[in-house]
């Protein structure tokens, strides 16, 4: 088959993101990138090289070595976040002066909300939109053999003069037209990667959240995998690959309440859950005893929540469409059936107050929770939230979108967005604070001692972690790196007048 395709993980520069946290971060395999290969393999037109630089960063040297193994007419494919974009651009430039000729596609949500962007750079030749399986597979298609592609639905090119914008492509009613993930291609960094038994079992969310950007590729329609489908790839991850934890990656698991009690029964059915135990997400108002039982009786050790706030006033702001108490109540119910509940607070909200931040954090402390993990507002391109302040000029965006991550208040002070009334360091701090405070604590500390995914679910945490020099040396560099970093925001809260 020919290896005519280079797919590429850009990785997320030091600027956003500290060499001493990615160390300790939950390393996945990138799963678009895995997704495309697989409809390229099923397909036929090509066997694919994945590079992804969490693992192996790519340099000059490195990359004429990789395209020179390629046939021609070279394809190079880049998956990319906001907050990795500006990587994605030096990478294309690279590959253009390596081959000019070659062909450089970008995808995923940032090129998809903002392909003008990414087209203004020299090194881009496409961008796809939204759900890419099908349209890079035409595209791919169409350059091997040499054939005009501007027709394909759902990309976005550079013609002689303009940027053309194809009409967008429908999204995939059947998810099982998708062929199965190749793990396969992973398998060999899989001590690399400490959530490898990472499955989608459905796409889209149908709930309109403002901060949230993911319906720009997986759209508002609900749509799931078949339950065969899920338990093949399941079985794959335990029995092949010996994965002791699976984690659904899906949005919301159980937006459909039906087909997930179908897919518990069959995991119950095939004795899965005998082998491994299960991580997703869901809503709070998705909550209810039988799916509670359902997921206990499966083996779900962990569920997830988004609280975001302790304010109902703020879960209308944000459109969250439940309230408060909903979130709360559902992760009481979580403890009391014997599923850890972990969630996430965004502090930074528009029109959020000192008292907002405090009540959330006096909530999230009585709430009975394993795990939880408090960010600042981060409006990414594409979201309402960014629409609106954006047309209120209220953004401060970095070069390459530097500052745009949730943890960045960890590396800068220029945060893209600080609410009025509030002060940076104000802001900064109370944050800081929430997630030292629960995790420094007696209750805290006793948490990551017994739990592997305490850690705001971001982390990786060996099991007996404190016993092993490697791992307790990386944790003792990120104390004394937050540390510095908290003492210092904490100086700049007490001297710099609002």
């Amino acid at each position: 088959m020919n290896s005519n395709v280079l797919l590429v993980n850009p990785k997320i520069g030091s600027v956003s993101q500290s060499k001493v946290i990615n160390a300790i971060l939950n390393t996945t395999f990138p799963t678009s990138l895995g997704i495309l290969a697989s409809v390229l393999i099923a397909s036929g037109l090509s066997q694919p090289r994945i590079i992804d630089e969490q693992l192996d960063p790519l340099d000059d040297d490195k990359l004429k070595a990789l395209m020179a193994s390629m046939k021609e007419p070279r394809i190079v494919g880049l998956s990319v976040l906001t907050i990795n974009s500006g990587r994605a651009y030096e990478i294309a430039e690279m590959v253009k002066r390596i081959d000019p000729k070659a062909v450089v596609v970008l995808g995923g949500i940032h090129p998809t909300v903002l392909p003008e962007e990414a087209l203004s750079h020299d090194g881009v030749d496409v961008v796809v939109r939204g759900e890419g399986e099908k349209t890079f597979e035409e595209l791919v298609r169409l350059v091997m053999s040499g054939k005009r592609y501007n027709e394909i639905q759902g990309i976005s090119f550079r013609g002689e003069d303009k940027i053309t914008h194809t009409p967008d492509r429908p999204m995939i009613d059947n998810l099982d037209e998708v062929p199965p993930f190749p793990y396969h291609l992973f398998e060999k960094d899989r001590d690399k990667y400490p959530s490898f038994g990472g499955v989608f079992t459905s796409r889209g969310c149908p709930y309109k959240c403002t901060f949230c950007s993911s319906r720009s590729i997986s759209g508002i329609k609900y749509r799931y995998f078949s339950i065969e489908r899920s338990i093949h790839e399941i079985k794959l991850l335990i029995e092949k690959y010996g994965q002791k934890t699976i984690w659904l990656m899906d949005d919301n698991i159980a937006a459909n309440k039906g087909h997930f009690i179908s897919l518990l029964d069959a995991i119950m059915k095939e004795g899965l859950h005998e082998k491994a135990c299960f991580h997703g997400s869901m809503r709070g108002d998705n909550i209810s005893d039988e799916i509670l039982d359902k997921a206990k009786a499966a083996n779900f050790k962990m569920i997830s929540f988004g609280l975001e706030t302790g304010s109902e006033s703020l879960m209308k702001i944000i459109n969250k469409g439940e309230t408060v108490e909903d979130v709360a109540n559902a992760i009481r119910m979580t403890d009391k059936k014997g599923i850890a509940a972990a969630t996430t607070v965004i502090f930074g909200l528009p029109t959020e107050t000192k008292k907002d931040r405090r009540d959330a954090i006096k909530l999230a402390k009585s709430l009975p929770l394993s795990s939880i993990r408090f960010n600042i507002l981060t409006p990414y391109p594409g979201t309402p939230v960014f629409a609106k302040l954006q047309a209120e000029n209220k953004l401060f965006i970095k070069k390459n979108w530097g500052n745009f991550a949730v943890q960045y208040m960890w590396e800068g002070d220029d945060l893209p967005y600080v609410t009025d009334g509030t002060n940076v360091y104000e802001l900064m701090f109370d944050t800081m604070f929430a997630n030292l405070s629960f995790y420094l604590s007696f209750s805290g500390i006793k948490r990551m001692l017994k739990s592997s995914f305490a850690g705001g679910n971001v982390i990786t945490l060996d099991c007996k972690w404190y016993s092993l020099p490697g791992m307790a040396y990386k944790l003792l560099r990120v104390f004394f790196y937050l540390s510095r970093r908290f003492i210092y925001v904490t100086y700049k809260m007490l001297t710099v007048k609002k």
